[in-house]
């Protein structure tokens, strides 16, 4: 699914006027007849209502009918309302609506379904790829319509931050790798009025962290049951079936439905991996309960290994560095698997530890209104994962702003500085690589500092609601990469977890219920009677580092092999003469190959890049962005 999104305005008809078209293109009108979307997209993938001047489609998964959204169509005042009645539209989708010329159009919350937008020619355009945004802008500096400076070419500080392990802070991860192609915050909604300005509008802040487990827990189980649900109408699907709550909490779902279910498992390297003899129980008593299916256990031996180098550009994503680099070609693998047997859409369990693993934070935002009980939990804590003193109060009381913490955040970004993540941080602190090249890391500081001097606000004034909402979107990222990589070969990657209603039931859940204390306690209340006893109560999965170290071990040569044309080091954004050692050596400290996903990321998504046309000015070197000089001064 791909689409653009124009307001109704003289100029979009001359922008739309140049796409490409093929027999597969669709187009839906304003009222004035100019384009307002422009794409491609399958039957099932949109549901669209038109009740007066008032007309609003749903571009995703959803079991929501035309029906229904014209029921909300009746009940809307103006398009402002939309927000209060997103609760009644299962799934995971783009909602665009308009009344007459005005517009409102949004994507999800955890960003698996995020816009992006980019000014051309006087206006503001929208799209669901940056990349079709990029494309867009080229052709139309092409054909004299003024923007910005080299919109749709590589941004190389853009690429800088994407350098950052395990991932840049939200203000730095809305700008994509396209020069001025910025994604459209997921609490935000975008608006063209009827002379076509833009803006974006704040529609969605987190619930209070209030239910109490019982309701907390039926909360969860209804929001969790309607996401599956919204995506068993296929008569075939597939699912992971890892063994762990997650994926079983969603495998076990789903066959409640009547679809034909077949799950997937991997086998580990690891003997002392027990993941597979959870799978296969978990496999048993489904098959208990479910119409005829099959589950396939997928032996390491038969699959490609972890750091498998991309075989072609169309191995990655074009939008951007794949977050799942590590294992994409063995979710490729999968996807062809479960597509020789019918399967059209694979569910994951991603999404679930975002949502529902235990956080030291949350004693942070608890102790801002009840500090007595956030006392003796702490104390319950310390109990099972032993803390010094000190760093109990800094979870209670520590703590700063969110723009002063970004500001923070600067000092700390230098080569290869690891640092376990502090109980009070609003997100996990990310580093640069030791084999960042300099320039690249004062580009990443400055940059921090500038966004921390925009005075961003977070998800909410709480830190656990703010963190749970950024780990929702960073999962929504591993998701929406791995939809873009499969989807190209016939198989949606969906994760029900991640849609807003199942979102917005774990953020609901009180704050006492959500402290460190083993397991998933909220997730496993809400699946009691669903999911097999046993699972409920699992703990800590093992490290998968015998998959790493095996996948290294047998790509090395080409791997290696990168830093003799680095991509990154021409743009002076790596050190090829650092990373090399890394590529090549025993590591058996596994923290050191943490940074390693966003380099090779970025690494192989600049290869698949195809050539600049002729005509294009070279881009300048990194160096040039952000030099030492200027970074002391």
């Amino acid at each position: 699914m791909d689409f653009l999104v124009f307001p109704d305005h003289p100029v979009a008809a001359r922008l739309a006027a140049g796409l490409p078209r093929t027999p597969a293109t669709h187009t839906v009108a304003h009222p004035s007849g100019r384009p307002w979307i422009v794409g491609h997209w399958r039957s099932e993938e949109l549901v669209t209502a038109r009740v007066g001047p008032r007309c609003a489609l749903l571009l995703g998964t959803t079991s929501a009918t035309p029906d229904d959204l014209a029921h909300l169509l009746h009940r809307l005042r103006d398009l402002d309302d939309l927000a209060a009645l997103r609760h009644e539209l299962p799934g995971s989708f783009f909602l665009l609506a308009c009344t007459g010329a005005e517009i409102r159009s949004r994507g999800s919350l955890s960003a698996v379904r995020r816009l992006h937008r980019t000014a051309l020619g006087g206006i503001t355009v929208l799209g669901n790829r940056p990349q079709d945004l990029a494309a867009l802008a080229r052709a139309a500096a092409a054909a004299g319509l003024p923007g910005a400076p080299r919109t749709g070419a590589v941004d190389e500080e853009a690429l800088a931050a994407h350098l950052l392990a395990p991932g840049a802070p939200l203000p730095l991860a809305q700008r994509t790798p396209w020069r001025a192609v910025h994604a459209v915050p997921p609490d935000r909604c975008a608006a063209h009025d009827p002379a076509g300005r833009y803006r974006e509008l704040r529609w969605w802040r987190p619930p209070e962290p209030a239910l109490p487990l019982p309701d907390a827990a039926e909360a969860v189980r209804e929001a969790l049951g309607t996401a599956v649900h919204a995506r068993t109408k296929r008569a075939t699907l597939s699912a992971d079936l890892t063994g762990g709550l997650d994926s079983t909490s969603v495998c076990f779902l789903a066959a409640r439905d009547g679809t034909e279910l077949i799950t997937t498992g991997w086998e580990g390297r690891d003997p002392a991996d027990d993941d597979p003899l959870w799978s296969a129980h978990s496999a048993y008593r489904l098959s208990l309960v479910r119409r005829a299916g099959r589950h396939l256990s997928l032996p390491y031996t038969d699959a490609p290994t972890w750091y498998t180098p991309p075989e072609h550009p169309g191995h990655t994503d074009p939008a951007g560095p794949l977050v799942a680099i590590r294992d994409a070609a063995r979710l490729l693998h999968q996807a062809h698997l479960v597509a020789a047997f019918g399967s059209r859409m694979h569910l994951t369990g991603v999404g679930g530890d975002a949502l529902f693993a235990p956080r030291p934070l949350a004693l942070n935002s608890l102790a801002r209104g009840d500090l007595r009980t956030a006392v003796q939990l702490a104390r319950r804590a310390r109990r099972i994962a032993p803390q010094s003193l000190p760093a109990t109060v800094r979870t209670l009381l520590g703590g700063r702003s969110y723009p002063r913490w970004l500001a923070a955040g600067a000092d700390r970004i230098v080569p290869g500085a690891r640092r376990r993540p502090g109980s009070a941080d609003w997100e996990e602190v990310p580093a640069m690589p030791p084999w960042a090249h300099p320039d690249a890391v004062a580009t990443v500081r400055r940059l921090l500092r500038e966004a921390a001097a925009a005075a961003p606000e977070p998800f909410d004034p709480l830190r656990a609601q703010h963190e749970v909402a950024a780990a929702a979107v960073r999962a929504g990222e591993r998701v929406r990469g791995i939809d873009a990589l499969t989807s190209a070969h016939g198989v949606a990657y969906e994760a029900p977890f991640l849609d807003d209603a199942v979102i917005e039931a774990a953020l609901a859940v009180g704050l006492a219920d959500r402290v460190p204390g083993g397991g998933k306690p909220v997730l496993a209340a809400a699946m009691r009677g669903t999911v097999p006893g046993p699972v409920l109560g699992r703990g800590r999965r093992r490290a998968q580092s015998a998959e790493l170290h095996a996948g290294l071990r047998r790509n090395r040569r080409a791997l290696a092999a990168l830093c003799e044309d680095s991509k990154l080091a021409a743009l002076g954004l790596i050190r090829p003469e650092a990373l090399r050692p890394v590529l090549t050596s025993l590591q058996p400290d596994t923290g050191v190959l943490r940074p390693l996903d966003p380099t090779l990321a970025a690494e192989f998504w600049l290869r698949a890049l195809p050539p600049p046309p002729a005509h294009a000015a070279p881009p300048p070197p990194a160096a040039r962005l952000s030099t030492p000089a200027a970074e002391n001064g």
